[in-house]
């Protein structure tokens, strides 16, 4: 990682340990605890400063083995700021200028230095890019008086103890007196404008006015989450499905990627309708007791219904993300009878390589993210001719979310059970009970309320498999916490996707059937 001493994660008993890689840093799976504050990095080491938090972030505690399981972490980017800054030799804002803000046309953002006075007010080190050549020559190699005109464009965040208010200066604490207002983990200041460039380039694979600003691939790497972690739901440097992802809304494709900010700023890309929703508001001002993460997502649904076609005449069945897999799985070779396909939804296709989880290479993923009953019986045309060995059928709670009653969910699966019996007799099929949820999470909204009707949809369940001559795995009382029906915490992403915790144990429930 370019940073001498790094300590990577070890086992409790010292014989296991796995190496911390730039993916698991840009996808927040890396163990590193969420933050440390500048008071904690004083005690500890007699001062709070960039070399004594490098030192901290190298050398404290790994929460988890990189790779199963995401927290969000500001060490993280912090960390990938140091490796920037090392193998370019350029500052964090030097570096983001030349590469990106530069070359985008970015004119209104920058990283702004501060450091603190001898007053205790906090004060700039240098003037904005968009200060006026006048400011510049008057300025230089001085403290920026608090009044200064480029200051005036900024919109303020966070009284201090002091009275001052923080406005130019980083709100937050470890990029203001650690990294002196350049910082890994924060203390961009941009226009919505600035940021409409940035989005417009990844929308345009990366190729902005002419000029190849990040490739292709690159910009496909920053939208995709990970195979060997894509029960995490974060891309490199994104999110797509973890909790913090609450601001794509509900309407936006299964394709959207986005990302928030502390203060209240939020990107959301949606690549498949072309559209970004940029929200720039002030949640910390004056005090930081606010609190806009519905907002956030309102404001999503508004422009995505407010752009999107409503008329079911011009919209496909499915989502594109389903047509997307179904022709992928068009293009793999075909079901044969030595096969057992895992067919499902989002918890299945997120469940990556099967074959390798289970120790069985004949096992294929043929799991949808967004898929419901209708959409399995609908390809199924996919699976059966080829008289699978197995078929393990998990399916249902995405009809929970579009407030289906349970015996319109069952009607459904009788249908697609019975499709599967007649057209596929000697495939041994297990019908696996849906998931439970939670919903302390607050991320899928349409499922709120929804925890009590998975218990019954899964007694249907079993009943349908006595009647139709199949098997159940009863997954459920697996995932439940202790005397409930709700999802234990520590085994999902979301309170709905599972991470590698949770699908550890999926896994070790389906050995037993193979």
């Amino acid at each position: 990682l370019y940073i001498p001493g790094f300590r990577n994660w070890t086992s409790s008993d010292g014989k296991d340990w796995t190496t911390i890689r730039l993916h698991h840093l840009m996808t927040h799976s890396s163990g590193l605890p969420p933050y440390v504050s500048p008071i904690d990095l004083n005690k500890k080491y007699g001062t709070a400063n960039k070399d004594t938090l490098i030192k901290y972030i190298a050398n404290c505690r790994r929460d988890f083995e990189p790779g199963t399981d995401f927290q969000y972490s500001c060490l993280n980017f912090i960390t990938l700021q140091r490796i920037v800054e090392n193998v370019s030799g350029q500052s964090l804002r030097e570096f983001a200028r030349n590469e990106i803000y530069g070359p985008l046309g970015m004119n209104h953002t920058d990283y702004l230095p501060c450091r603190l006075n001898e007053k205790g007010f906090w004060v700039n080190t240098d003037v904005a890019c968009w200060a006026t050549e006048s400011e510049r020559k008057a300025l230089k190699g001085k403290d920026i008086p608090l009044d200064a005109t480029f200051l005036k464009e900024i919109a303020p965040t966070e009284r201090q103890k002091n009275g001052q208010v923080l406005c130019g200066q980083v709100h937050d604490p470890l990029a203001r007196m650690c990294n002196l207002g350049i910082s890994g983990n924060a203390g961009v200041f941009t226009t919505a404008d600035d940021v409409a460039l940035l989005c417009a380039m990844l929308q345009n694979e990366g190729k902005w006015n002419g000029r190849q600003i990040l490739s292709p691939l690159t910009v496909k790497a920053m939208r995709t989450v990970p195979r060997e972690e894509a029960a995490l739901g974060r891309t490199l440097g994104w999110d797509c499905f973890t909790a913090y992802a609450s601001n794509n809304g509900d309407l936006l494709s299964p394709s959207t990627y986005s990302h928030t900010g502390y203060t209240g700023t939020s990107i959301v890309i949606d690549p498949e309708n072309d559209i970004s929703v940029i929200l720039l508001i002030n949640a910390v001002h004056p005090e930081d007791k606010g609190n806009v993460v519905r907002l956030r997502s309102l404001v999503s649904n508004a422009v995505a219904a407010s752009i999107l076609k409503t008329d079911s005449s011009d919209s496909l069945k499915y989502t594109s993300h389903y047509y997307k897999r179904f022709a992928t799985f068009q293009e793999e070779p075909s079901i044969t009878p030595s096969n057992v396909v895992m067919l499902g939804n989002s918890l299945t296709e997120n469940g990556g390589d099967w074959a390798a989880r289970l120790g069985n290479r004949q096992i294929v993923n043929r799991g949808i993210i967004g898929d419901e009953i209708m959409g399995v019986y609908d390809r199924l045309h996919q699976i059966l001719p080829g008289r699978p060995a197995k078929i393990f059928l998990m399916i249902g709670i995405n009809d929970v979310s579009h407030d289906l009653t349970t015996d319109s969910i069952m009607g459904m699966m009788k249908l697609t059970v019975e499709r599967i019996r007649k057209e596929s007799p000697a495939t041994t099929l297990y019908l696996q009970s849906v998931l439970p949820i939670n919903e302390s999470f607050g991320r899928y909204k349409r499922l709120t309320g929804k925890t009590n009707q998975i218990p019954e949809i899964n007694k249907r369940i079993k009943s349908l498999a006595k009647d139709l001559g199949c098997n159940f795995i009863d997954l459920f009382p697996h995932f439940c916490e202790k005397g409930s029906n709700t999802l234990q915490k520590t085994l999902s992403t979301d309170g709905l996707h599972l991470n590698e915790a949770g699908y550890k144990i999926w896994a070790k429930q389906l050995k037993k059937y193979l």
